[in-house]
């Protein structure tokens, strides 16, 4: 509410600004040169404040992270757990020059509710023979291209039952190992705990692709989805033509997430880079001096094999799929897929593919979240407008 001096002065200022742009004084030499620079300026201040208007609209959109229906809400909302109410869940963190990324748990955020679906699985044959993988990828490459909210397809019993019940004990036998978070050091687990995720997996290569320290059973999944034969059911599968597996299997690998663990929303990098001490990747068209490309091309398709006998909703870690747009205009939870045993999520990697594990694990018993992911790559980006050409990481 003004003061009464305020009024006298708000007034005083109209009057000086009025009199300013009074057409006798300011027009009298020419109108067609006031026209113009009044029109000038009223153009610049609708931009300022449009501009200003759009600017508020996006960070509004931005600033909102979108949970699913009331189930789920509950699920993230474990007070027992974390300690912290249902407003409570999610902090956004700047990461890099533009960027965001969201994690638990520290600033309250407004959330706008929407329903996540519960994705059902196809019925894999569990044969892995050329024939029985070509005749599932015909019949399934409509599902992977027409699925929302991007490119995926969720299969159960894709593999031999046996054969996954089997690398599950594997890895299971390994859960009580060493872990360690220093860099280089002899621990079989390396954890890696961020405000962006708290992961545990076997570390760089070569650690990632030895299956033979878990047995035999890992080693034959780890042979069988880095084939030719299974580069050939994704390309008939996914339409995507010249994939190669990653030998060094970068960024991939066996993980064994243990309570606690979570991962933020991402897209995943288009191409991985390493530099010498004391830099750091920038977006970019070529590697900047000092830094290389270390992976074979784009990364174009992700796998990932979950390996978890009777897993409940309630104990986290599902694996969440999230809609955007190109212009990150709005963020939306879209569905979700239960990490169960023998249970494997295939995706393309594109600049709007987000997906995380908000849900941070929370087994009664303690027990690890275990799956296998493998990368795929092609030698160019031609067939797909959703890859930037500019190389980022993740």
């Amino acid at each position: 509410v003004k003061s009464a001096a305020g009024e006298v002065s708000a007034a005083a200022e109209e009057s000086s600004a009025s009199a300013w742009f009074s057409w006798p004084k300011f027009c009298s030499a020419s109108k067609l040169l006031c026209i113009v620079f009044t029109s000038i300026v009223v153009l610049g201040l609708c931009c300022s404040a449009f501009a200003s208007s759009y600017s508020n609209g996006v960070s509004e959109l931005l600033n909102s992270v979108y949970v699913p229906d009331v189930a789920a809400r509950r699920h993230r909302c474990r007070p027992e757990i974390s300690g912290a109410g249902c407003g409570t869940q999610f902090e956004q963190h700047p990461h890099g020059a533009g960027e965001l990324m969201y994690g638990p748990p520290k600033h309250r955020q407004r959330y706008t509710f929407g329903t996540a679906i519960n994705v059902s699985a196809t019925r894999g044959a569990g044969h892995l023979s050329h024939s029985a993988l070509q005749d599932f990828a015909r019949r399934y490459a409509s599902t992977y291209s027409s699925a929302d909210p991007y490119k995926h397809i969720v299969i159960d019993n894709l593999v031999p039952e046996a054969l996954a019940h089997a690398c599950m004990k594997e890895l299971q036998a390994k859960h009580y190992l060493p872990s360690s978070s220093a860099s280089g050091a002899s621990s079989f687990w390396k954890s890696r705990s961020t405000p962006m995720g708290a992961k545990r997996g076997r570390g760089g290569y070569p650690e990632n692709t030895q299956a033979e320290v878990f047995g035999p059973s890992t080693v034959r999944l780890f042979d069988f989805f880095q084939s030719r034969r299974f580069v050939a059911f994704l390309e008939t599968l996914t339409g995507i033509r010249n994939l190669t597996a990653d030998s060094r299997m970068i960024g991939g690998g066996p993980f064994s997430i243990v309570n606690g663990g979570f991962l933020s929303l991402h897209t995943d990098f288009n191409k991985h880079q390493t530099c010498q001490k004391g830099l750091l990747p920038i977006p970019n068209n070529e590697p900047i001096p000092g830094c290389r490309v270390v992976t074979p091309g784009w990364r174009r398709l992700n796998l990932l094999m979950y390996l978890n006998e009777g897993w409940r909703e309630e104990w986290g870690g599902s694996f969440e799929l999230w809609e955007t747009d190109p212009r990150y205009s709005f963020l939306q939870y879209s569905k979700k897929v239960l990490p169960l045993l023998n249970r494997i999520a295939i995706f393309s990697v594109t600049d709007v593919s987000i997906h995380g594990h908000l849900d941070s694990v929370n087994h009664p018993h303690g027990e690890a979240r275990k799956s296998l992911s493998f990368y795929y790559y092609t030698p160019t980006i031609d067939d797909e407008p959703l890859i930037t050409p500019l190389l980022h990481e993740s």
